[in-house]
């Protein structure tokens, strides 16, 4: 990478800053509770390793295959998100080397990775990915279904469930999805009235949207173009 792209990622990374703390500033939230992820997906290792000398330590990835070579290669201090749908015959890989991922989307799949875990000694911390308007086009547990999904993972030994991950549907505007997003937020305090000792994060925002999933309580934003610019096809 030339000294040109070094600069436009940093000053990407700057304004995406800027852009997060603005809408803080706006929702009267402090830094504290927010986590920003940078979505490394389909950018090469050499975009994470600037984006870390930088001082970014979260990234996300969405593919095993992709994400496992760059986990092996980057600094041991990095907190990796697995952030794609996650395949059953993927679960042992992710578990050992995602300390995060954000779309158990199944009961099943909340219990394959509890076990596997228990397996490999690991501990991950998970969030489930809910669909709210039963979008065909996403994965994830109707809302009707997460109560109860909720329930059994936090009786889970061998990870800690620490939240939902949600996507607004593809086609929203930017109103619709911060409806999305609020809405996310209000299934989140009816969950936490049945389980008060659910720590109850959300896992939301992406670039085009990040802001208004701050406005709606959002605690971990997936952000990819906005810091690293249009992905390598």
């Amino acid at each position: 990478m030339g000294k040109s792209a070094d600069r436009d990622l940093s000053e990407r990374l700057e304004n995406v800053e800027h852009r997060i703390d603005e809408a803080l500033s706006r929702s009267l939230r402090n830094r504290g509770n927010l986590t920003l992820i940078a979505v490394s997906k389909r950018q090469p290792l050499r975009q994470v390793l600037d984006a870390y000398a930088l001082g970014v330590r979260h990234f996300g990835e969405n593919q095993i295959q992709e994400g496992v070579p760059k986990i092996k290669a980057a600094p041991k201090d990095i907190e990796w998100h697995f952030v794609g749908h996650l395949q059953k015959n993927k679960v042992r890989a992710c578990v050992k080397h995602f300390a995060y991922i954000h779309s158990i989307d199944s009961l099943k799949l909340l219990q394959r990775v509890d076990q596997i875990a228990s397996e490999e000694r690991f501990r991950p911390i998970v969030f489930l990915q809910v669909n709210l308007v039963q979008d065909q086009d996403k994965h994830g547990l109707i809302a009707e279904t997460v109560e109860d999904v909720l329930g059994q993972a936090l009786a889970c030994q061998h990870l800690e469930c620490r939240g939902l991950m949600a996507m607004p549907p593809v086609g929203y505007d930017l109103e619709q999805a911060s409806d999305y997003f609020v809405k996310m937020d209000e299934l989140r305090q009816q969950l936490k009235q049945t389980y008060p000792e659910w720590s109850g994060r959300l896992s939301l925002g992406m670039s085009r949207d990040f802001e208004m999933a701050i406005a709606a309580g959002a605690n971990y934003l997936r952000i990819g173009t906005d810091i690293f610019g249009e992905r390598i096809q």
